[in-house]
């Protein structure tokens, strides 16, 4: 997660002192969208922005619920 890369690229192209070497950096210099999306944190700490979306909505789970039950297992 850290190298920005899919696991399959990393397992087929990088050996571990690659990979730990490529963390420490990233460590020291942060991709330029963590550092984006920690300067928005930052920003909305400083204003007092919360964030109030609720991410796990009820409704959503009750539909899945109606449609998992739509498909009985036999």
């Amino acid at each position: 997660m850290t190298t920005g890369k899919e696991y399959d690229y990393i397992r087929d192209h990088m050996d571990l002192p690659r990979t730990k070497a490529l963390n420490e950096y990233h460590t020291k210099f942060p991709p330029a969208d963590v550092g984006i999306q920690r300067l928005c944190r930052i920003l909305e700490a400083f204003m007092g922005i919360e964030d109030n979306s609720n991410p796990h909505d009820d409704d959503e789970e009750d539909d899945l619920e109606e449609m998992l039950n739509a498909f009985p297992q036999g």
